[in-house]
């Protein structure tokens, strides 16, 4: 598994609860995202994924983005 996918897994195990509701607006402000993968993921384990380069994060976004639309379809 690459990083991409290892962040896109951890995106979705932590976001998709918000998909479908009213905290589905906040997904776009970095600050909730980043409180909500701390306290998911542990300090240690988050850092290790923010310091993952920008295309890492384009990439597993994108996945959730998949995952997500299909949750709501």
């Amino acid at each position: 598994m690459n990083a991409s996918d290892e962040l896109a897994d951890k995106l979705i195990g932590c976001l998709m609860v918000d998909v479908g509701t009213e905290s589905e607006r906040k997904l776009h402000e970095d600050n909730y995202i980043k409180k909500k993968l701390k306290k998911h993921l542990g300090d240690k384990n988050f850092d290790k994924y923010d310091a993952l380069k920008e295309h890492v994060w384009k990439d597993a976004w994108r996945e959730f983005d998949k995952v997500a639309i299909n949750k709501n379809t």
